[in-house]
This record gives structure tokens, C-alpha cells and sequence, in this order.
């Protein structure tokens, strides 16, 4: 059986199925090259940073994280930008800077999440109407001939449920791609919370390492 004599046997339903199928498929793919160029704020990239910092370069680590891309290396520049600031200030940078790369992580996805719930509601649907034509003709057919031989209209029932199998199949590979890119999203935010967190920390760090001219004591020179 060829999908056009499949996308026939649907009936008229099957288009919208169709229409969210080619959908769902340039979403995943726009999704998937998308987070192939994020940043994942892995070992190598904490460590990459973290020597940065400790050797007081600190241009030098906001200039590499400019070429990076995501969540991850954003929130670092958005911590470093406001490092000199106060702890206050850097932190209602990392928080401000992840509000805004959410949406980002998340779009589309809720595309994704419709195509799940209405595409089995479509199928049938369609299923529903190709019951209700052959129920039809059968009633038809026996009204004229009441021993006339139904069995090649009641096999069109089985055709009518082509409609809730391929929105059953749309449904599923569409809760698979949701689910998978749902995670990418919240692990990217994860990762960007721990770099915002470790930077934080380092802020605090430097800062009682710097003691102040209230609190450093005297040298006789100074006296």
C-alpha cells in the first residue's frame, strides 16, 4: 500500500495529520541544530574559566565567552560584567540574564505539546466520519436489498481507522521530540545556574581575600 493510497483511505482528516507532521519535523530539526551550537558548560569550560579568573583576566575570559554561545556562557559574561558592582547587583545579572534565555531554550515546544494532545483527537475524528459514511451505505444497501452481501462496505471500517493510527503515531513521535528537547532545555539552565552559582562564590571569595583600609592594620611606616 502506497501513502498516497494511505493519505486517500484517511479521508479528509489526514491533511491536518500531514500538515502537523511536516511541522513537527522542521521544528526538530531547527531545535536540534539550535542546541548543537549551544555552549554545555562542561568540565573543560568551568576549568577553562576558573583559570581565567585565578590569574586576574578577567577581560580576557569576557572576550572568550562573547565567541560562545547559550545559557551557560552568557550568564558568566553577564556575572563578569557586573563583577566589580557588588554581590547584589552580579547576582540580579545571572538572574535577569537566565529569564531571558529561557523562552529561547523553550520555543516552539509548546507547538510540540499541542501536536501530542490534538493529533489522536484528529485521527479520530476522521476514524468517526468514515464509520459514519459506511454505516450509511450499509444502511442504504440493505434498505434496497436486505440480503444484499455488506461485506465489502463493512471493510471500510477497518480503512476509516487509518486516521486514529497515524494521529496515534504523530502523537507518539511528538512526545518523544518534546520530551527529549525539554530535558536539553532544563539541562542548559541547570548547567547556567551552577556557573552563576560558582561565580557568586568566587565574587565572595575575592572579596574577603581584599581587606579594607578600616580593618587592615597599621604598619609603623604608615604610624
Amino acid at each position: 500500500m502506497s501513502l498516497s493510497q494511505l493519505f486517500h483511505q484517511g479521508g479528509i482528516f489526514m491533511l491536518p495529520l500531514l500538515l502537523g507532521s511536516v511541522l513537527m519535523v522542521a521544528i526538530c530539526i531547527e531545535r536540534a541544530l539550535f542546541f548543537s551550537t549551544l555552549e554545555r558548560g562542561g568540565v573543560k569550560f568551568l576549568a577553562h574559566l576558573q583559570e581565567l579568573l585565578s590569574k586576574g583576566n578577567r577581560a580576557g575570559a569576557v572576550e572568550w565567552l562573547r565567541g560562545l554561545q547559550g545559557p551557560v556562557p552568557t550568564t558568566a559574561l553577564a556575572a563578569l560584567q557586573n563583577w566589580t558592582y557588588g554581590r547584589q547587583p552580579l547576582e540580579d545579572a545571572v538572574v535577569a540574564r537566565s529569564r531571558v534565555e529561557a523562552p529561547r531554550l523553550y520555543r516552539y515546544l509548546n507547538v510540540l505539546e499541542t501536536t501530542v494532545t490534538a493529533s489522536p483527537l484528529i485521527g479520530l475524528l476522521g476514524t468517526i466520519t468514515g464509520m459514519m459514511s459506511v454505516f450509511r451505505a450499509v444502511s442504504a444497501k440493505l434498505a434496497n436489498s436486505p440480503n444484499a452481501d455488506t461485506s465489502h462496505i463493512l471493510a471500510g471500517i477497518g480503512e476509516a481507522l487509518v486516521a486514529t493510527a497515524t494521529g496515534i503515531l504523530l502523537a507518539v513521535v511528538a512526545l518523544i521530540a518534546h520530551n527529549f528537547f525539554q530535558s536539553l532545555a532544563e539541562s542548559q539552565l541547570e548547567a547556567a545556574e551552577r556557573v552563576g552559582d560558582q561565580l557568586l562564590l568566587a565574587h565572595s571569595q575575592e572579596s574577603l581575600e581584599i581587606p579594607s583600609m578600616a580593618t587592615r592594620p597599621m604598619s609603623e611606616n604608615e604610624a
